[in-house]
């Protein structure tokens, strides 16, 4: 049995889908592989530098050169070179003409759920697109029960082909509060001051805005110093540092638009509190990161963030200016409280393993290959308003 693996996503500074396959994929070494496929086709659009990408040996890599987008790459290059019996697709597509099974991790239905944060050609092609590829699956993996109900549901994929594999972080994300660096990083950034810190993609989901209005409000209305670090790149709508500049918040603003692994361990470990203003995050890798070395977490009370945090978070009831103000200025001056949800934090990050998410995933993928039934709906793939 042959295993088919897109590796497009691994390439670049790799954010939420592309840490997510290089940290399945490390862990499918022989030992664990064992009977189940006989041979592992990484395809890539680029060489791989196995000191920056650790491939497991069994791994042929099969580079396919292209600068084209992904979805081009997938349904050109990469279809006709893949004869495998299952494709490990980890980011939401499949190759619409794939000759073999195929098996598509659906991280979440926002850009059903929340279009009118999405741009035109996204609600026009990407979101039925992705409904087709879940439903065209022969299975679907996701990474919380509420996105699979979520998912089944907007989508009309059956439940009983999703299956749930909770992630995990990577291993370098842990409590150094005692390291000179942590204390360095603060030094560097914000002169010694505590901040609050968020990290991620500045989608619309995120609602980066509204957590800058509820800091510029905290600011306003108590005296502690803190600052806010703001870690992801801008977008074409959405500029960190003039939104902070029009609140008046420029100069306790700190602005960095991508840090290395080892930098946003030492940022986790210095900042006093993380904060998720997003109301639809199924599985967020940045909370789960922040709770592994020890930092509070406010986060919008949603069923997703339940799951993800393990209750172990400082919950908003809604996201309004007016609360998530509050929540910051409630952390901020209470040390039992900081110290609680550090601990319950902690506890819950021990619930996580990518051993245990590589091991699922690896079953799914030899249930795909010896199903019997691969064909997909092509009737069905067109745009229309009700995908």
């Amino acid at each position: 049995m042959k295993l088919g693996v897109n590796g497009w996503r691994i390439h670049g500074q790799r954010t939420g889908v592309g840490r997510y396959l290089l940290n399945v994929i490390k862990n499918w070494t022989p030992q664990m592989v064992g009977g189940r496929f006989d041979e592992i086709n990484f395809y890539t659009p680029k060489p791989i530098d196995q000191n920056e990408i650790p491939l497991p040996e069994n791994f042929r890599v099969r580079v396919l050169p292209s600068d084209k987008p992904m979805l081009v790459w997938e349904n050109t290059l990469m279809v006709r070179a893949a004869d495998d019996d299952v494709i490990f697709c980890p980011s939401y597509t499949r190759s619409i003409y794939a000759r073999g099974k195929t098996v598509v991790v659906t991280h979440d239905a926002t850009q059903k759920m929340y279009p009118e944060l999405f741009s035109k050609s996204v609600r026009l092609f990407y979101t039925p697109f992705y409904g087709w590829c879940a439903r065209n699956a022969t299975e679907v993996i996701t990474t919380t029960e509420a996105a699979r109900q979520d998912i089944a549901r907007v989508w009309n994929v059956p439940l009983e082909k999703i299956t749930v594999t909770r992630l995990a972080i990577a291993d370098s994300f842990k409590p150094s509060l005692n390291d000179p660096k942590v204390h360095g990083m603060r030094e560097r950034h914000t002169g010694g001051a505590p901040f609050f810190f968020f990290v991620g993609k500045l989608s619309g989901r995120r609602n980066v805005p509204r957590l800058l209005e509820s800091f510029a409000r905290f600011k306003q209305e108590t005296s502690f110093p803190h600052k806010m670090i703001i870690v992801g790149p801008d977008t074409a709508t959405l500029n960190i540092t003039e939104i902070g500049a029009e609140l008046g918040i420029a100069e306790h603003l700190i602005r960095l638009k991508y840090a290395t692994d080892e930098d946003l361990n030492l940022l986790y470990n210095a900042a006093e509190a993380f904060v998720m203003p997003s109301t639809y995050e199924t599985l967020s890798f940045p909370v789960m990161e922040a709770q592994a070395v020890g930092t509070p977490v406010i986060c919008v009370d949603t069923p997703g963030a339940r799951e993800n945090t393990g209750g172990a978070a400082f919950f908003i009831p809604k996201l309004e200016v007016a609360e998530m103000s509050k929540a910051m200025s409630e952390v901020a001056g209470n040390a039992a409280l900081r110290h609680e949800l550090s601990e319950k934090g902690l506890a819950n990050a021990q619930t996580f393993s990518w051993q245990k998410c590589s091991a699922e995933t690896l079953a799914v993928l030899a249930q795909a290959a010896h199903a019997t039934d691969s064909t997909a709906d092509f009737t069905a793939l067109k745009v229309n308003s009700n995908d």
